[in-house]
């Protein structure tokens, strides 16, 4: 009994600790999130001027200063190995004890490597880096503040949520993401941190940038149940192009690392591709985000959108596959507002439902690409501003997910943190530590006693929490849906205990 005290006891000063922290981490987080999307959107504003009177000269001087560019890429790249591409693999490699995150070079080499890359073009998103320096910065937090290694995975989960809620201004999707991608878990000790963070830096990101939703066009009428068939082909096509997206970028980012020649000049052709992409049409150039504003205002032809949707998948194929510092979260969705734009014009030809399509298409193909449908549809339904189209959101996200599934199409988080770590990259010492776990409503291993369970690795469950009741299992426990479980094992086997403690039926 004792015992149990002493347990309540530690949960509440855990919980303490947890919203404080998610509080600092948030400050902190939001704060470089904001100046990584700021300095951004300047860099596009100055790369858009360098386009506005092109001569051959001032070709020339793009090509030697991306040049440059590159090579320095390329020395933090080896300063700081685990700062290219998005930065979402690294992060789920640190809380899985596959990586050790070096925070000062990661954090340097992320903001300076991505700022290069967008000014010099390539289609790369913030939201990745942006997730990547949260949870990195929450890291050197967490040692300043002496948490202990559970805390400080919380901590940096909370830095990652913190990162994508200050890109997007979607705090609550910021929240799943990190829960439903980074832990895949829903404990309650990992979504306290989170939703703190993620709207402290949401309000930061409020407080710096305006209270505006992520894009300025709103879903202003409502889809009626009649055309209840729209966000069904917009989830068909975006499923179908998602899978592609897939297969294609993990293609490129295995394939260009083997090309006989420096990365730097990987990076420095991948550049040279986006030069000419930008002088057919500049719009192109960048994450995204002025592509996908010039579409809600902008009539364009379906030939051009077309031939946009195909040079935009080509340059995020080759621009992630150089190992360039930056993320797909931003060019996925302006692929899929090319899909959605595409289709309306096919389909409907009238203004009236016009964004309604440009958001369904981001939902349909992020939900294909992630194989996250309901991080899609609130993402989606946050950026636009309301709510009210969740029928339609959520019918686009489910088919889109369900084609991605049926063309075997991975999830491309998975994938790519899969090629990462599939040698163990950065593989920690057997240092043992403590997780919680909550057991699914429809796990397989419910109603089995402890002693009946091959738990992988046989990790020691010091506490099993049952609603209000803390206990001490034994070999004839049986595990009930909810239960949160705290586990000693080695560091380097949480993934396999995240895995088995996740499975369901």
């Amino acid at each position: 009994m004792d015992t149990h005290h002493a347990t309540n006891y530690d949960h509440n000063r855990l919980r303490m600790h947890l919203v404080f922290g998610g509080f600092v981490v948030g400050l902190a987080s939001g704060m470089i999130s904001v100046l990584y999307r700021f300095t951004l959107g300047k860099l596009d504003d100055a790369r858009m001027l360098l386009y506005a009177n092109i001569t051959p000269g001032r070709i020339a001087l793009m090509l030697g200063l991306f040049f440059a560019m590159a090579v320095a890429m390329h020395l933090l790249l080896n300063w700081s190995p685990l700062s290219g591409g998005s930065g979402i693999p690294q992060i789920r490699g640190e809380l899985l004890g596959k990586a050790d995150i070096a925070p000062v070079p990661t954090l340097i080499s992320k903001f300076f490597g991505g700022a290069m890359a967008a000014f010099s073009g390539l289609t790369l998103g913030r939201e990745g880096p942006s997730i990547q320096l949260g949870g990195t910065l929450a890291k050197i937090l967490a040692k300043v503040f002496h948490a202990s290694e559970m805390e400080g995975r919380y901590f940096i989960t909370a830095g990652a949520s913190a990162g994508l809620a200050a890109a997007f201004n979607a705090p609550l999707a910021g929240a799943l993401f990190a829960l439903e991608e980074l832990h895949k878990s829903f404990s309650h000790f990992f979504v306290v941190p989170c939703v703190v963070a993620s709207v402290v830096a949401n309000w930061i990101s409020f407080r710096i940038l305006g209270m505006e939703p992520a894009f300025s066009f709103p879903m202003k009428e409502m889809l009626p149940t009649g055309m209840i068939w729209a966000p069904v082909v917009v989830g068909i096509v975006g499923g179908i192009f998602g899978a592609v997206f897939n297969k294609g970028l993990l293609f490129a980012s295995t394939r260009m690392k083997k090309l006989p020649m420096p990365r730097y000049l990987v990076i420095f052709l991948a550049m040279v591709l986006a030069l000419l992409a930008g002088l057919y049409n500049p719009i192109l150039l960048g994450g995204g985000h002025d592509l996908i504003e010039h579409l809600a205002t902008t009539t364009v032809a379906g030939k051009a959108l077309i031939a946009f949707f195909a040079i935009r998948m080509l340059l995020v194929w080759t621009g992630y596959g150089s190992g360039a510092q930056g993320g797909i979260f931003l060019p996925v969705l302006t692929l899929g507002a090319l899909i959605g734009a595409l289709l309306h014009g096919i389909f409907i030809g009238t203004d009236i439902y016009y964004a309604n399509f440009l958001y369904l298409g981001m939902a349909a193909i992020l939900s294909s690409v992630v194989q996250a449908p309901l991080l899609s549809i609130l993402l989606v339904s946050e950026m636009s501003g309301t709510m009210l189209q969740m029928i339609s959101v959520t019918t686009t996200a489910m088919i889109a997910y369900i084609i991605a599934q049926l063309l075997k199409s991975g999830p491309i988080y998975e994938s790519l943190y899969d090629n990462m770590f599939q040698k163990d990259i950065g593989k920690l010492h057997d240092d043992y530590t403590m997780q919680y776990f909550l057991v699914p409503g429809g796990a397989n291993y419910i109603n089995v006693p402890l002693k009946s369970l091959h738990i992988p690795h046989h990790p020691i469950i010091a506490s099993v929490q049952r609603e209000d009741i803390a206990f001490t299992p034994n070999a004839d426990t049986t595990l009930e849906g909810g239960d949160e479980l705290l586990v000693l094992c080695e560091e380097r086997h949480l993934e396999a205990l995240a895995q088995f403690f996740g499975d369901a039926e």
